[in-house]
């Protein structure tokens, strides 16, 4: 018996066909049938997917706040210059004021406006 290779590449092809059929012809499993979960269940609650939020620090005592107010304070005061005193400032504010006089006086000049 002398079969061409045509043919037997088309009954290949239809088993392999016949067969992938036959595979879908049977009935679908039941969702999530292998899971371990029969699936949701209502119990009347909202759900909760975070941990209860817990207090990170202890508070402050009354002792430990003053100690804070007194080293801020201590800090604040190491960190005033100059300004902070109001005649320096007023010194400072009259040399400003002086050397802005004299730069508007020579910037004439350099127009020639003079």
């Amino acid at each position: 018996m002398n079969i061409p290779v045509k043919n037997i590449m088309r009954l290949s092809v239809g088993a392999v066909l016949i067969a992938g059929l036959a595979a879908c012809a049977n009935t679908p499993p039941t969702p999530m049938s292998n899971s371990p979960l029969t699936g949701p269940v209502n119990t009347g609650t909202y759900p909760h997917f975070t941990p209860d939020p817990k207090g990170e620090t202890t508070q402050f005592t009354p002792e430990e706040k003053q100690a804070l107010l007194d080293r801020t304070n201590a800090a604040k005061k190491g960190q005033a210059g100059p300004s902070a005193d109001p005649a320096v400032s007023a010194r400072r504010q009259a040399e400003m004021l002086l050397l802005k006089k004299q730069q508007e006086e020579d910037l004439k000049a350099i127009e020639g406006k003079l």
